[in-house]
């Protein structure tokens, strides 16, 4: 416990051990997640609820948006990937911190945008306009998120940096969660006020900015990075794609990776819209209330995410996803029998706590993958993998919402009424729990066919390193800008 105390407290020193990148690194590696993330809950979970109770489109519609929004996933994310790994380093503007730099504006832009939306306009108008800016935001954050995934793992290459890096990354997205998600809970929950929702959306917005400035001005791109990216002709995306896939999907490492995913993650990334149908519809909780368990859970889980790391890296990551989805999958079992504030405040403890393991074993489990398919053939493909991990990240988030949406609706969910009928509230349940429940348990079992075991990634990390490291001794300032 000593250790994880120290390594917290010594969180920004710039002390190199070892030839390893320094806490400071770290926490700067990690930084640019903190915006991304406060986008992607606004987008992808509290503009749901928004644009269903107080725009007033029939939440059949919503869902429809977000299952049209996945299919775009499918076509972009690879080919995003593609052109973000044939694309040249130069000296003068560098590839991935460039790449996240020029993205990040269009993301907050298209963000800001939805806000705008008016119950007044014809249904399909408000269809159109919300759908076109989901396709812009999506193209720059995919684009941002490809090139800050592939800049962790070409500046940490050994596994142990990854996971400090994921753990990291996990206390900067919920304290960023915090300002995402306290606003449509306290907003979304009880009465609703569009002109203050709208105002206090643009202030979390505006603190986004800010945060992305501080982000992405502290970060830089190094020469050495690229050495083993593919190095051929920009053009031609469409067949090096056809190729590379093929090549790819005889990855059973990425194969169940990605099964897993399409499983057992998408109820995980998903879960904040049910969440706030349930604490507004069924339990009829104040915003205040919903806010105090959104809020506890996170402080829960920030006490239990240095122990979940150092379990990960003793047990490795294959064993700790699949040990970690049994409470997971039971905590959101428990949502559909709990009617108290303080039983469903336990549940969201165990699920927010528990289900973390999964989101901290991601990026160093797809960077262990990446590895392996670099030492078999000699060419590193970190937007490919990245891009086509995208593809089923994103997208089985909004499948998820198309499944909640039409559920509700098939059991009598009127989108806008102060009150639902007891069948909708079922249906919220299920909704909430029990599909949730079915999905993370099924996830389980692709992952105990991987061959990504704890004797595997410690031979990987070794290659990674060797692939990277060129000196003894890194001097981990060169990361950050002075």
């Amino acid at each position: 416990m000593k250790d994880f105390i120290g390594k917290i407290k010594n969180i920004f020193s710039n002390e190199s051990i070892g030839g390893k990148i320094s806490n400071r690194a770290k926490f700067f590696l990690a930084l640019p997640m903190m915006p991304s993330s406060i986008g992607n809950v606004l987008i992808h979970n509290a503009y749901i609820k928004y644009y269903s109770d107080v725009i007033g489109l029939d939440v059949r519609l919503v869902g429809w948006i977000y299952l049209i929004f996945g299919i775009w996933n499918a076509v972009n994310d690879p080919l995003l990937g593609v052109f973000i790994d044939r694309r040249r380093y130069t000296p003068q503007r560098g590839k991935y911190v460039y790449l996240m730099r020029v993205t990040a504006p269009l993301a907050l832009f298209s963000s800001f945008a939805m806000l705008f939306a008016q119950p007044s306009w014809n249904e399909w108008l408000i269809f159109t306009f919300f759908l076109a800016l989901l396709f812009i935001f999506d193209t720059a954050q995919t684009a941002y998120s490809i090139s800050h995934a592939n800049y962790i793992l070409v500046a940490a290459p050994a596994k142990n940096e990854r996971i400090d890096v994921s753990v990291i990354v996990a206390y900067l997205t919920n304290i960023g969660g915090f300002f995402s998600t306290i606003v449509p809970t306290l907003l979304l929950v009880g009465e609703k006020d569009k002109r203050l929702t709208v105002i206090l959306f643009s202030g979390v917005l505006i603190l986004n900015a800010f945060l992305y400035w501080i982000a992405l001005r502290n970060i830089r791109d190094k020469a050495e990075m690229y050495e083993k990216d593919v190095h051929s002709e920009e053009g031609k995306l469409v067949q090096f794609l056809r190729e590379s896939v093929k090549e790819t999907f005889t990855s059973r490492s990425f194969i169940t990776f990605v099964l897993y995913q399409i499983l057992g993650r998408g109820p995980v990334v998903f879960y904040f819209t049910p969440f706030l149908y349930l604490m507004d519809h069924v339990f009829k909780f104040s915003g205040t209330q919903a806010t105090s368990i959104d809020v506890s859970s996170g402080l829960i889980m920030f006490v239990f995410v240095p122990l979940l790391g150092y379990w990960m890296k003793k047990a490795g990551l294959k064993k700790s996803m699949i040990l970690s989805a049994v409470p997971t999958a039971l905590g959101f079992l428990s949502l559909y029998f709990v009617r108290s504030f303080w039983g469903a405040m336990l549940s969201y403890w165990v699920i927010i706590t528990a289900s973390q393991v999964a989101t901290l074993s991601v990026s160093p489990m797809l960077g262990a993958i990446i590895d392996e398919n670099e030492k078999r053939t000699n060419v590193r493909k970190a937007g490919l993998f990245t891009g086509l991990n995208a593809l089923i990240t994103i997208p089985v988030s909004g499948i998820q919402a198309a499944i909640f949406t039409s559920l509700i609706a098939w059991f009598g969910f009127v989108s806008g009424a102060p009150e639902q009928s007891s069948r909708a509230l079922q249906g919220i349940r299920i909704g909430a729990g029990v599909i949730p429940f079915l999905f993370i348990l099924m996830g389980i079992v692709p992952m105990l066919f991987s061959p990504i075991n704890l004797a595997k990634e410690k031979e990987l990390s070794e290659f990674s390193e060797s692939h990277r490291r060129r000196d003894e001794q890194v001097d981990t300032a060169e990361n950050v800008k002075p």
